[in-house]
């Protein structure tokens, strides 16, 4: 963790190598981009909310008025920092030891925009936002999605830039192999959604609702 968090400094003072599009820190999240993830997490998502890895809180504070009370986590105090700036209103609070610093059953949602790809530890990932979720509750993905065209795709046409050494995206999720982890986590997937795609047929990435078992 004392690495995630010095590589997470760097990366929100936009002080890190940047080889690809996706090394950036994201840009600030449109309404048309909010909606079009809200269109899919929509059914699931209620109550008291929590952004796993929400940066400097721009998606969070677009959740404000869909939940009783919204609350954020990250890994940077630099990007709590910023979300806490930005809204000031809103629970932001620093993730220590991968440990989410909340109580067990806690939260009735918890979502994950753009965020899973990143993480080194994702067991003991899984394993907290399962410990506070609520029995019955859901956890939100959005995450990358690779099909063997599109490893192909990358492969002949970016293979040396998209696997650089330095980039932030560490996690190769298929719809499979994400499936297949959070079910050994004690979630059932219930929804999943390609997250926009190229040529209409591959896909950018993917969208996914899980309820905690």
């Amino acid at each position: 963790m004392g690495q995630d968090k010095q590589f997470y400094e760097r990366y929100w003072s936009d002080a890190h190598i940047k080889i690809n599009p996706f090394d950036h820190p994201p840009a600030n999240w449109s309404q048309d981009n909010f909606q079009y993830h809200w269109n899919f997490f929509k059914p699931y998502a209620q109550g008291v909310i929590l952004d796993y890895g929400c940066g400097r809180g721009d998606f969070t504070h677009l959740l404000k008025p869909y939940g009783s009370s919204i609350h954020g986590v990250d890994v940077s105090e630099k990007a709590i920092q910023l979300a806490r700036q930005t809204s000031p209103e809103i629970d932001f609070k620093l993730l220590s030891d991968s440990k989410i610093p909340f109580p067990d059953n806690y939260f009735d949602t918890i979502i994950s925009v753009d965020v899973l790809e990143h993480i080194l530890d994702l067991e003991t990932t899984l394993e907290e936002i399962h410990r506070t979720l609520k029995p019955g509750g859901y956890f939100l993905i959005a995450t990358s999605e690779f099909t063997r065209l599109k490893m192909m795709l990358i492969l002949m046409v970016a293979f040396h830039r998209f696997f650089y050494p330095t980039t932030p995206h560490i996690r190769y999720f298929s719809r499979w192999n994400l499936a297949d982890l959070l079910i050994r986590k004690k979630f059932k997937p219930v929804a999943y959604q390609k997250n926009l795609t190229y040529l209409g047929f591959i896909p950018q990435g993917q969208l996914v609702a899980a309820q905690k078992c």
